[in-house]
């Protein structure tokens, strides 16, 4: 049977999603925080809503993994004003989770070295190459 496309790509996901979990689970994260904690390591002060589109989840979602994320006392939520004067709110990280985000990131780079170990930094970038260009194929197809 030749390759596969969905097959190769589910397979991958799986085996990535297995070990990332083995790491989460080590830190005491659910699922969707970690991804919470790593954006927000880059963008600490983030519009609820614009987090929620930077996560690619549902702002219904999002809404319940903060409520986790601040009783953990790694979040805070603070209110803001933002275009005509809407009330929204910004998410902040605390000091603890400031250091999780670290411990979060630094996990991710360990996984993407173990991932590519012995696959060259060429091909790993032409890896990358393909994949935007297939997403970009199926996102033309989707808005047809």
């Amino acid at each position: 049977m030749r390759e596969i496309l969905f097959l190769s790509l589910m397979d991958t996901q799986k085996s990535h999603w297995n070990r990332s979990r083995k790491g989460f689970q080590e830190l005491d994260l659910s699922d969707g925080q970690p991804k919470v904690l790593y954006m927000l390591r880059f963008i600490d002060g983030c519009v609820q809503k614009d987090l929620a589109k930077s996560c690619d989840i549902k702002p219904s979602s999002m809404t319940v993994m903060l409520d986790g994320l601040e009783k953990k006392g790694y979040i805070r939520r603070e209110e803001t004003k933002v275009s005509g004067g809407k009330r929204a709110f910004k998410v902040c990280l605390t000091e603890s989770g400031k250091d999780m985000a670290e411990k979060v990131f630094w996990l991710m780079e360990t996984i993407e070295d173990e991932t590519f170990e012995g696959i060259a930094e060429e091909e790993r970038l032409q890896l990358f190459d393909l994949l935007r260009r297939v997403r970009e194929n199926l996102d033309r197809h989707c808005a047809e």
